[in-house]
């Protein structure tokens, strides 16, 4: 446990600088020790940039994620790379995004309207506004509208989603969002895409395919989600199909696999690079 904490505590200092890395451990520990309490905003600092979130719990869960665990990995870089990311939430990823590629140019989507409040309160806290740029829809393969299902004690849950069997396991609510083609914005090359849209990803990548959007892609890391009751498409499809896109394909489990039982609901982490 202490070897992980160090562990921990030594990448975010090559992130961040001893300062900031430190600071982040004590706001992290005063959350952990069960002093902290929900409050509307939480502020978080990490070095020169100020993080908000609705809640500590709720961040931490996302940075540990993001951060610790390695979710998505983004190479270090001072250029103004290309990034687009579906499924913003509250805006750690892209926070992760901007510590990894201080100039990126960030295209976000999140329909939630509570999570996209604090992704633009965070786009204005740290100045991005000239870089970022964030749209408040969801992703799929036909435009128009769909009912979206976030928890009713978590407004801004990272699990809310078009389907209602991936939004959660307490009592949901539902409103409809405006439904959009990632293929309409993309008229230049990317470098990085990342999807995490709790089960729409496939019809992303449909509709990127079928708009002949996908060759302008370097990069793609993705959840890919599976549910026995409306998410049927299975991990191997997802990686031919990536594959015969023309990318190298890895993947790295993110909950029970379903390789073992079809019916288990399931999530993976899926890495998609451009072969050369």
């Amino acid at each position: 446990m202490i070897s992980r904490v160090l562990g921990y505590f030594s990448y975010l200092q090559k992130l961040l600088g001893f300062r900031a890395a430190l600071t982040f451990f004590v706001y992290y520990i005063f959350y952990k020790s069960g002093v902290a309490h929900r409050s509307k905003w939480c502020r978080i600092p990490l070095g020169q940039i100020v993080f908000y979130s609705p809640s500590l719990k709720q961040f931490a869960g996302l940075f540990n994620e993001i951060f610790f665990k390695g979710y998505y990995h983004l190479e270090k870089t001072n250029l103004p790379i290309e990034v687009i990311d579906c499924g913003a939430n509250i805006g750690v990823s892209l926070l992760y995004i901007k510590l990894m590629a201080p100039h990126a140019h960030v295209i976000c989507f999140e329909p939630n309207p509570a999570s996209f409040a604090a992704l633009n309160k965070n786009i204005k806290a740290n100045h991005w506004e000239k870089e970022v740029v964030a749209y408040p829809y969801a992703l799929g393969k036909n435009k128009g509208t769909s009912d979206f299902f976030v928890e009713r004690q978590e407004e801004t849950s990272y699990s809310a989603s078009l389907s209602k069997h991936m939004a959660g396991k307490h009592e949901l609510v539902s409103f409809p969002v405006r439904v959009d083609l990632l293929s309409s914005y993309i008229n230049k090359p990317v470098d990085f895409l990342k999807i995490d849209i709790e089960g729409a990803e496939f019809d992303v990548l449909e509709d990127l395919f079928e708009r002949h959007k996908l060759a302008d892609i370097s990069e793609i890391q993705l959840e890919y989600h599976y549910h026995p009751a409306s998410l049927h498409k299975s991990l191997k499809e997802i990686v031919t199909f990536l594959e015969s896109s023309d990318f190298a394909v890895s993947v790295k489990d993110t909950a029970k696999s379903n390789s073992v039982n079809h019916d288990a609901i399931s999530a993976h982490m899926v890495f998609a690079k451009r072969r050369k």
